[in-house]
């Protein structure tokens, strides 16, 4: 512990300050803070891209898809894995793949190589790697600070990738306007390089394999996905997180048509919307940093769809006239997005059996990535037919309903996922020093 460890912070904050205390949580969130700040202005870029190109939302549907197809077709592969070998190595292996990606994205740019198939191809390559790099970033977090000061490092996680979300596509689209879309993907591919470096300097100990099971890698699958299915609290959180997933979250992949269409602010009013959503995700991550407990996320979780719900709706009317209006709701669905995924995410990490965290993560991340891919697919298709508007309103009305189901359940959902569980199952985990 440092020197920050010991100071008196008042409020539920200083659960940070000690979790801040940790050398190498303090190198995971100096490089995961330029990390998500690459993906960030990458994927106003490759957005943008996409447009430039074909001028159609069922394209912008497509590159969404593709970005999250591998998470649907490897994720829980994924997770086993990650149950199964060294997951510090594997972060390492897949983060550096993913900075040699952002370097090939810019020398075909640059060369105007680059079209749409192109990117369809390199965009399922890099869903790809975040499918195998997902379970490992999230399972290092728990094995850096241990389930005490778990939800304040889930918070601050959040905080530093919506943070991310309002600098990076305010980075991404000024390097649009000024000098083009190639110099974006060069910038990210730096970004990418920190991380990496950041990576290479922490000093992991205790970085334990688990012994193999003896069952086949589809075996230990399947094992954890019936132990969701088994577990109550996990169930529902999982179910709340798939309808928030394909019906809500896939606004912000069908933003660059908004802009151009609907407002007619083409790069500018995307990045405007991109970053009012990050300003109230970074809101929203701030104030989740006082709950340093448990008790009472549940009722976050829930409160928070009713806002998801009533805000995508309100933006499905807003004119042509009313843009202010657009990023007010915009800044409005980003602090309801990170408050709602961030309770979520604390209550499945603190509910979950060490051995099966790989899987169940990889499972959160497979709904998490590949549910906004499905509903983007899905809703860019309706929108060549039926307009912007219709699938976005419809689809706040699914999370409406969502809401009323869901609050029902709210008194078994607190008892399953706020209280402590064994005391011996929080010993099984890895260990990072």
């Amino acid at each position: 512990m440092s020197l920050l460890a010991g100071l008196k912070v008042p409020g539920g904050f200083h659960m940070l300050w000690r979790t801040l205390g940790i050398r190498d949580y303090r190198l995971y969130v100096i490089g995961n803070f330029t990390s998500y700040t690459g993906l960030w202005v990458q994927r106003v870029a490759i957005g943008w891209l996409a447009w430039q190109l074909t001028e159609s939302p069922l394209w912008l549907g497509l590159i969404g898809f593709a970005d999250q197809l591998p998470t649907l077709l490897f994720g829980l592969i994924a997770g086993t894995l990650t149950d199964r070998m060294n997951y510090f190595k594997l972060l390492r292996m897949t983060q550096s793949l993913t900075m040699i990606y952002s370097v090939v994205m810019a020398v075909l740019t640059f060369t105007e190589v680059m079209d749409i198939w192109i990117l369809l191809v390199l965009t399922l390559f890099r869903g790809t790697i975040v499918a195998f790099n997902r379970p490992s970033r999230m399972t290092v977090v728990y094995n850096l600070v241990g389930r005490e000061m778990l939800p304040s490092a889930i918070s601050f996680n959040s905080m530093i990738f919506n943070s991310s979300r309002f600098i990076g596509p305010a980075i991404g689209g000024f390097i649009i306007y000024q000098w083009g879309n190639a110099w974006t993907f060069a910038v990210g591919a730096l970004m990418f390089l920190v991380f990496t470096i950041c990576l290479h300097m922490m000093r992991p100990v205790d970085v334990i394999v688990p012994p193999k099971s003896g069952k086949s890698m589809l075996a230990d699958s399947l094992d954890g996905l019936g132990y969701v299915l088994h577990h109550a609290g996990i169930r529902t959180q999982m179910i709340i997180l798939t309808v928030t997933s394909l019906f809500a979250r896939p606004l912000t992949d069908l933003l660059p048509g908004f802009a151009a269409e609907v407002f007619g602010n083409g790069a500018h009013g995307l990045a405007l919307m991109q970053s009012s959503h990050g300003i109230g995700a970074m809101i929203g991550g701030v104030l989740m940093l006082g709950f340093a407990k448990l008790k009472g996320l549940v009722r976050v979780t829930l409160s928070n769809i009713l806002i998801i719900g009533a805000a995508c709706l309100a933006f499905s009317f807003v004119g042509a006239d009313h843009f202010w209006l657009a990023c007010i709701l915009m800044g409005g669905i980003g602090y309801s997005f990170v408050v709602q995924n961030t309770s979520n995410q604390t209550l499945t990490q603190s509910a979950v059996d060490p051995e099966m965290r790989g899987r169940v993560m990889s499972l959160y991340g497979l709904v998490a990535r590949g549910g906004p891919a499905l509903g983007a697919l899905v809703m860019g298709a309706a929108a060549e037919h039926f307009g912007l508007r219709a699938p976005v309103a419809i689809g706040a009305v699914v999370c409406l309903l969502l809401w009323i189901w869901a609050w029902r359940q709210r008194k078994p959902m607190a008892a399953t996922l706020e209280s402590d569980p064994p005391v011996a199952a929080d010993k099984k985990g890895h260990g990072l020093g």
